[in-house]
């Protein structure tokens, strides 16, 4: 006989998504919920939190506020249960730092502490008639409904994959934390947020002065966020429901042509970097060899007694460039892909002409399993929109979630339903 508790949802993974839900869950005694991660505490990114490094989002768009700002679990109330309410508000920001973001959030976690399971590690999940089994290293779940948000997987260019390991790494990996570029030829691939993060820092020596040092990126150029008032009408509740309605080829063209708006570079991290460059140039020079290189793309590499061989094409010119490089730093982003621990699963959830998983307007996957449910939370930028990998809708995403599992509209979800661009046809 199981002696295994039996919850309504179970939640995998515990970032600020899953925590979000789980904080917004908190007031709702009838629902019996539980939040597994394979990591001991909340830890967001650690590998990647750089003193430099800011949130793009507002601080009001925090884990509930937009949402329930009365809930115990905002921003505001962890200023003021930490004493530091005033002192905050004397610093004249709009924005924070992550590593305040992942402080708030590891107090939030600290304060749900019954409903989440750390060190927690899933191998497997079976469907047993009405409900999910959960396999853990140290035990097992059973639960009604699940909720996958333990992040997307890295996306590693394929001339890359066979050479990973402490020299070639992706920059979300342990082995940048204790890195040593020490008279190190150095090659960043990807000129993102990150890439240009582990730029910056590399040039600041944050790891030990590198002897060369070059940023590459398939852009046109470091290209900034576009974070126009205009432009965050399309993190709003109302465009994503309505957008999730449009055939997908138009969703992917649309989030293709818009993608500055959520996978741009800060604008200020950009001029501070600019800055720095300018008085190492004609002042400082400290800074060891290093470039910047728009439109290339690599696409291949070797390794030759000790060192990597790797190939660049210049999209501009059309040539291809050789480059010896000791060290390779992934900053290549990552890809939609469900998790291995759902394998056995698979056979049941649809998916597109590009093998991403459909998930439907309240973010369930399409699947077969009656009336049990999975939702998704970070699988469907094909389907909701750019806002999906976002934190800025975290919030709203989890009161819809919410509203799905109690069956009515137990938060009010939809209330930003209108916009100032009137990209779909009002309906009377």
């Amino acid at each position: 006989m199981n002696n295994a508790p039996l919850y309504d949802l179970l939640g995998i993974g515990i970032g600020p998504f899953n925590l979000s839900l789980a904080a917004l869950l908190s007031p709702i005694d009838k629902l019996k919920v539980k939040f597994c991660d394979i990591k001991p505490n909340f830890q967001w990114h650690p590998e990647l939190m750089f003193e430099d490094a800011t949130m793009q989002t507002s601080f009001f768009k925090d884990l509930v506020t937009p949402i329930d700002p009365t809930n115990y679990y905002s921003f505001l109330n962890y200023l003021v249960t930490r004493g530091q309410f005033y002192h905050f508000l004397n610093t004249s920001r709009n924005s924070i730092t992550r590593m305040e973001f992942e402080d708030y959030c590891r107090w939030a976690s600290e304060g749900l502490g019954e409903s989440l399971d750390f060190n927690s590690k899933i191998e497997n999940i079976l469907f047993q008639k009405d409900r999910f089994k959960v396999i853990k290293s140290d035990g097992e779940y059973l639960t009604k409904n699940l909720c996958i948000a333990s992040g997307p997987i890295k996306n590693i260019p394929e001339c890359a994959k066979s050479y990973l390991g402490s020299n070639v790494f992706h920059a979300k990996s342990k082995e940048l934390k204790d890195l040593n570029l020490k008279n190190k030829r150095v090659l960043i691939v990807g000129g993102g947020q990150t890439g240009i993060e582990t730029f910056r820092n590399a040039l600041n020596e944050k790891w030990g002065k590198a002897q060369s040092l070059e940023i590459i990126t398939g852009r046109e150029n470091l290209q900034q966020l576009d974070e126009g008032a205009f432009t965050n009408e399309l993190f709003t509740p109302n465009f994503v429901s309505n957008f999730h309605s449009l055939k997908q080829n138009t969703k992917d063209s649309f989030t293709q042509k818009v993608l500055l708006a959520s996978d741009g570079n800060t604008p200020d991290y950009l001029q501070a970097l600019y800055n720095e460059l300018y008085l190492d140039k004609f002042y400082n020079k400290k800074y060891c060899s290093y470039k910047i290189s728009p439109m290339r793309w690599l696409t291949k590499m070797a390794k030759v007694d000790g060192f990597y061989n790797t190939q660049v094409q210049n999209k501009l010119s059309g040539s291809i460039e050789s480059k010896d490089v000791d060290i390779i730093i992934l900053a290549t982003g990552f890809c939609t892909k469900l998790p291995s621990f759902m394998e056995s699963l698979k056979d049941r959830i649809a998916c597109d002409e590009s093998a991403r998983p459909i998930v439907k307007r309240d973010y369930k996957l399409d699947c077969d399993f009656g009336d049990n449910q999975i939702f998704a939370m970070n699988y469907s930028r094909h389907g909701h929109g750019i806002a999906d990998p976002q934190t800025s809708l975290m919030s709203w995403r989890s009161s819809v979630i919410v509203n799905s599992l109690v069956g009515y509209e137990y938060y009010s979800s939809d209330k930003s339903n209108s916009s100032f661009l009137n990209y779909f046809e009002e309906k009377n």
